[in-house]
């Protein structure tokens, strides 16, 4: 079949030459540059830019944690390491007082003074290195400064650094559970009851606050997890598209 293509120019006539404008009115909002193409309120964008904002930067997940961190876990972990401090005094004194239960008393005091370093340590490098690497990636609406992303595996890494003290404040406690109840079973002996009933007393008012700062991180953990899981199915998405 023969084909009769047209004389261009006689299709010339025909065509109109548009020329495409990338030019746009950007608007910062927040983290966010939006660049408008068509008729739009401020108040709309400024709408639609804090919808994106809380979205890519899970500001919701961050405030949530931030606010348990700051308000709640780092109260519980000073009141514990402020308790263990008063026990180890007091305990001290007993030791001082009393000979005969010295050597008893020596190992209870080098067991609270290796716990309290473990709970500074968690404080420190645990604790309070999540709470700075999510103000790293929180964005405040109040400003306009860019802060950090944040990926799966970084979340994962926190994870697995709260993951390990709570397995080592887990040890502890399980101790004190081993040696309330040796004490327990030592007020039958009338002759040392006095003192056995005031270590009781310490013991039992350890484990209670270590167990509020176990389930503390527990949930810290939980929340953490939820976190990595939306990172996860967000960055698969993302590789597919």
């Amino acid at each position: 079949m023969s084909s009769y293509p047209f004389n261009s120019s006689f299709t010339k006539q025909y065509r109109q030459e548009q020329f495409v404008s990338f030019c746009a009115d950007e608007k910062p909002v927040q983290n966010i540059v939006i660049s408008t193409y068509s008729r739009i309120t401020d108040a709309e964008i400024n709408t639609i830019g804090r919808s994106l904002n809380q979205q890519l930067l899970d500001n919701a997940i961050i405030h949530r944690l931030l606010t348990k961190l700051t308000q709640k876990d780092s109260f519980d972990v000073d009141r514990l390491s402020a308790f263990v401090q008063e026990t180890h005094e007091e305990l001290s004194n007993h030791a001082s007082a009393e000979p005969f239960t010295a050597q008893y008393y020596s190992h209870l005091l080098e067991l609270l003074t290796s716990f309290d370093e473990l709970v500074n340590e968690f404080s420190a490098n645990g604790q309070e290195l999540l709470i700075g690497n999510l103000n790293a990636c929180y964005s405040d609406e109040s400003g306009f400064a860019v802060n950090q992303s944040v990926d799966s595996e970084e979340i994962a890494t926190m994870h697995r650094i709260i993951e390990d003290y709570l397995y080592q404040i887990g040890e502890y406690y399980q101790y004190f559970h081993m040696l309330l109840q040796k004490e327990t079973e030592n007020e039958e002996n009338k002759s040392r009851i006095l003192v056995m009933s005031q270590v009781a007393y310490y013991l039992d008012t350890l484990i209670t606050c270590t167990e509020k700062m176990i389930i503390n991180m527990e949930v810290t953990l939980d929340m953490l997890l939820e976190w990595e899981t939306a990172l996860q199915n967000r960055e698969s998405q993302e590789l597919f598209n």
